[in-house]
Formats: structure tokens, C-alpha cells, sequence
């Protein structure tokens, strides 16, 4: 799918790639079953608000095309990017619950952590309802992991606000994070608003939240010397000769020696860590 309706206040996207668009399902099948014919490991699903993703023709919305995809299919992963939070409900975490095949990480953005710049922002939840999600999703699927967005210095965004989204970072402990200063945009609600928070403090935000991210990536991390995990070679590492770049189930970048080609699973002991990758030999 393509395109977004929610019009967040500080997002160009509704104006640049115009509202929802949905291919239909039969198409989606079709080419899914393809690819895994053809010997495809991995499909991802794309779309501005994927989670969203409807054919009123087919009467199936997305938790339904996840099971069918999971049934007809034979690849490894199914994945899907970019999720909106307010989307989300119980079937979408009974079916992913329901098939292994469907990776246990989602990306999903909170863009902050405080209730009050989320309404300022027409994000449609408040951080009490992510958390919950958050909660529903560790609760019946273990081994959940999640990537998110933040934005740092929207305006109005008090140090209490900043404050509460780094408390959100270390409650929830993302495996990775995109992280953005606020900066206007025409056409957007927000751009009509005053920009009032200084660069520079601004900078110094983003700073510390990237620092938290780092510590807590690090921390997760060192907790996986010594496991066994299964690892995606993506392609040969283009500075390392006789090593390949894979990815974790949950997208972590692994490196490791190896002369497997590209879609190929293996099983990696990791034995040295990073907070931004691993190191690991092929079993």
C-alpha cells in the first residue's frame, strides 16, 4: 500500500505520496506465492501505514492477509513496514501469535513519549495505549522485539515531555532506533506553529537520547554471547574478504566468515557484540 490518511502535524507524507491506496489481495497472493516458489527466504510487506492495509472487495484486512500469506507460503520470514500504532488490535497479535513464520520484531513508531505532545502531533493514541500494546504483544508472543521513530524538539516540547520519552525508551528497551530533530515542513499543521525550541537544545536532546539507546543496545546485546541464533546472509561484507553480513530475526546485523551465498539461513554462536552489531561464528 501507499500513502496516508492520519495527517500527523508535522508530517509531509499525506502531501507528498497522497492518500491510502491499497493493492488487492489477489495480487498480493499471487506474487507472494511466487517469490516463494522461486525460492525467496523473506517477505517483507511495505506501506506508508502497512497495518492499515484493506480490500473491501476480498473482505480481508491486514491480520487476514498476514495468516494467508503464512499459510500459502513457503518462505522463512514474513515481515511488515511501517506500522502504525493506532492501528493495531487482538487479531493482528493472535495471527502473528499463530505463525512463527511471521518475524517476532515490528517496527513501530512512537515518534515521543509524552501524551501531550502526541496530541499535539495527531498521533491518535496516548503513551498509556502504546505501553499496553507493547505489553499485549510481549505477553502472547515471547521473544518480541521492537524498532521505533522518535522526534526530539517538536514545539512546545517541554523538558518534562523529553523526559518522559526517554522513560518510554528504557521501559519498552527498542532493538534499534531512528531518531530525528524536529524541523518544519510546508503545508503541515505544525509548520504554522512556532519552530520555539533552540537548536541547541534541540542537538542536546537528541544526544542523550541516542546515548540511552546506545547503553541499553549494548546491555541487550551482551546478553546474547554465547547463544545460538539463526542469521539471513544478506551479502558478502564489502570491506572483509571471506566474511558475509546476515540479519537476526529481530533485523540485527550479524558479521561473520562464511562462503554462503545470499538467502542462505545458517546458525551463528555469537561470541563478540557491539551496540550496533554482532560478531559471530558459523556452527
Amino acid at each position: 500500500m501507499e500513502g496516508c490518511d492520519n495527517f500527523c502535524s508535522y508530517c509531509i507524507v499525506p502531501f507528498t505520496r497522497g492518500r491510502e491506496k491499497y493493492r488487492p489481495f489477489p495480487d498480493i497472493l499471487r506474487e507472494a506465492e511466487y517469490l516463494s516458489d522461486a525460492g525467496y527466504r523473506e517477505i517483507i510487506l511495505l506501506g506508508q501505514n502497512v497495518n492499515n492495509w484493506r480490500d473491501d472487495r476480498e473482505n480481508i484486512t491486514f491480520p487476514g492477509l498476514l495468516d494467508r500469506l503464512a499459510v500459502s507460503t513457503a518462505v522463512r520470514w514474513i515481515r511488515f513496514i511501517t506500522s502504525y500504532p493506532g492501528y493495531y488490535d487482538d487479531e493482528l497479535i493472535a495471527v502473528m501469535a499463530q505463525h512463527a513464520k511471521i518475524a517476532r520484531h515490528i517496527h513501530f513508531p512512537a515518534q515521543g513519549g509524552s501524551t501531550r505532545v502526541l496530541k499535539h502531533m495527531n498521533r491518535v493514541y496516548s503513551r498509556s495505549r502504546y505501553l499496553r500494546i507493547i505489553k499485549d504483544f510481549k505477553k502472547n508472543i515471547p521473544g518480541m522485539k521492537f524498532s521505533s521513530d522518535f522526534i526530539v524538539g517538536y514545539p512546545g516540547e517541554s523538558e518534562r515531555d523529553f523526559r518522559l520519552t526517554l522513560s518510554l525508551i528504557e521501559q519498552v528497551e527498542y532493538e534499534s532506533l531512528f531518531s530525528f530533530m524536529y524541523s518544519p515542513r510546508k503545508f503541515t499543521r505544525a509548520y504554522k506553529t512556532e519552530d520555539n525550541i533552540p537548536l541547541d537544545i534541540k542537538k542536546e536532546r537528541l544526544h542523550r537520547l541516542q546515548d540511552l539507546q546506545e547503553t541499553i543496545q549494548l546491555k541487550n546485546n551482551k546478553k546474547l554471547i554465547g547463544e545460538k541464533i539463526d542469521v539471513l546472509v544478506t551479502g558478502p561484507h564489502p570491506k572483509k574478504n571471506g566474511e558475509v553480513i546476515g540479519r537476526t530475526e529481530s533485523y540485527q546485523v550479524v558479521n561473520f566468515v562464511s562462503d554462503a551465498l545470499p538467502g542462505a539461513f545458517k546458525r551463528v554462536l555469537i561470541k563478540h557484540v557491539g551496540p550496533y552489531s554482532l560478531r559471530g561464528e558459523e556452527i
